[in-house]
């Protein structure tokens, strides 16, 4: 027994070669920590009833929770135990009643609180709304009010199957003017909520609510392999397309933020909440403060950065503002549908620009390694995460892609006017910076005098 239970203790301890250890606190008599031979640590508490038997009750994983948190847990359970409580007799009555409708109230609070864990770091403010819609419209229809002991497999492949049919699919007015919420079922949603449920489920497990996962074993369909990409035709009529769109009033933030997915290869989110500040042109990259795989530099070729500097003015707050009110542009699919149908095309989104901006990229002979640093996927390397600078080799890739892809929309896209400011004038790359240091620079100095 330790003097007192310490983060150094808890690191060290590992499960012997006959079942698991155990770590108890000298400061805190009944507090300790339980290794598991899978690896896994747990904090618990050990005490006797009123009727002399003697109750654990576990208070959570070690990495959800830090060893004074769990501390203060047990102090708070132990006087309950005081006061003459069976606070693990509780749990398991609270188990025997708890609803899948309370297991996701529980989930999405532990979330929000930054307490889960999610690929190694706490989950994005965007991926726990995609997480709170697909709660509300389809697990909770469905299973929400199943007792979490009584969920099964057979109940897992019912909320696939009636998600991928249309089950929960409504067409829904919302209390915003003219809003409206479409929810769509198919596989591709069904799969994606069963994970969620499947997740959840294992939080409820790691947290010994219950003992087995029945989403575990679930036989789901494959992801389907995006293979679609621009051709050299296509890439020539999104260009006229988008000339024609301008010329009939398509607001040019609109246009301008197409072209630049087009030209960067960036996620629309990336883009949509870019700032001006954010716009390295010297460093030939944008720093991106919240990307899919978290902080990063992207870089950016000169054509890219010569139409993300073209702003309506030096005051705005982003790079493509909203083009009715405040805040930047959240929606590009009824443009983007537009004109797909414009040039012809089957289908035009983000995601097919940015598939089609690595496949020029492979096109140009860059290596696999060169385009994943191009388009931002993680790279595990210790140099990567001290490097704060693009390299200069990713910078030149990035100049001949978007170049290429220029090119290719051209000569309809580039002679295509932007903007207002940019028609004045034929702006070379380096007066358009010129002029985004100095109004940046002015902002800068006027948020420091007041």
């Amino acid at each position: 027994m330790a003097d007192k239970l310490t983060k150094r203790a808890v690191d060290a301890l590992t499960a012997g070669p006959s079942g698991d250890r155990f770590a108890w606190c000298g400061e805190v008599k009944g507090f300790g920590v339980r290794a598991k031979r899978s690896g896994a640590k747990t904090f618990i508490i050990q005490y006797r009833t009123g009727t002399g038997h003697t109750r654990r009750l576990a208070l959570g994983s070690y990495g959800v929770l830090t060893v004074e948190q769990a501390r203060n847990r047990a102090k708070t359970e132990l006087a309950r135990v005081l006061e003459g409580e069976d606070p693990s007799a509780a749990r398991k009555a609270l188990r025997a009643a708890m609803t899948v409708n309370e297991l996701c109230d529980q989930y999405l609070e532990v979330a929000e609180n930054g307490l889960l864990i999610h690929r190694g770091k706490t989950k994005k403010q965007s991926t726990l709304l995609n997480d709170r819609s697909r709660i509300k419209r389809h697990i909770r229809p469905i299973v929400g009010h199943l007792a979490l002991q009584s969920v099964t497999r057979r109940h897992v492949e019912d909320l696939l199957a009636r998600i991928s049919r249309g089950d929960t699919a409504a067409d829904q007015r919302t209390g915003k003017p003219r809003g409206r919420s479409r929810v769509r079922g198919g596989m591709g949603v069904a799969v994606k909520a069963v994970k969620l449920l499947s997740s959840m489920f294992e939080f409820a497990r790691r947290s010994e609510i219950i003992e087995v996962n029945p989403c575990r074993g679930i036989s789901l369909p494959a992801d389907k392999k995006r293979s679609a990409y621009l051709t050299s035709d296509d890439y020539l009529r999104l260009g006229k397309a988008l000339q024609e769109a301008a010329s009939e009033g398509m607001p040019p933030q609109i246009i301008r933020c197409i072209r630049a997915l087009a030209l960067t290869g960036c996620r629309k989110s990336e883009l949509l909440t870019l700032r001006p500040l954010d716009i390295d042109a010297p460093g030939r990259c944008l720093r991106l403060k919240d990307s899919k795989t978290g902080p990063q530099m992207r870089p950016c070729g000169e054509k890219a950065l010569a139409l993300l500097l073209q702003l309506e003015n030096a005051e705005q707050e982003w790079v493509f503002p909203a083009a009715r009110g405040t805040g930047h542009l959240v929606n590009l699919t009824k443009p983007l549908a537009h004109l797909a149908q414009k040039a012809g095309l089957d289908k035009l989104n983000a995601h097919l620009l940015r598939h089609s901006f690595a496949t020029v990229a492979h096109e140009l002979n860059y290596s696999e390694l060169t385009i994943a640093g191009l388009l931002g996927h993680s790279v595990n390397s210790v140099t990567a995460r001290y490097a704060h600078h693009v390299d200069h080799a990713l910078a030149l890739a990035a100049n001949s892609v978007s170049e290429a892809i220029a090119a290719r929309m051209a000569p309809a896209i580039e002679t295509l006017t932007l903007t207002a400011r940019a028609a004045d004038r034929d702006a070379t790359f380096v007066d358009l910076y010129a002029d985004f240091r100095d109004s940046t620079e002015e902002r800068m100095l006027s948020r420091k005098r007041h």
